[in-house]
């Protein structure tokens, strides 16, 4: 039968935790990144102006 040895939990712990650490760590990495998308498609829309009629129209038939 399997018996509780507390390093064994204490183990299986840090390493659950040491990868918590990690997926927090990513997700702000990418929360930078689609930050920094959002950032240069408004900085790009208004270097280049407003849409075309045409182009409008284009993206209804899509």
């Amino acid at each position: 039968m399997f018996g509780i040895n507390g390093k064994i939990i204490r183990h299986h712990f840090m390493g659950v935790y040491g990868k918590v650490v990690q997926i927090r760590e990513l997700v702000e990495v990418l929360d930078n990144v689609f930050d920094s998308f959002h950032k240069v498609n408004t900085i790009s829309k208004t270097m280049l102006g407003p849409r075309k009629p045409s182009a409008k129209k284009l993206d209804r038939l899509r």
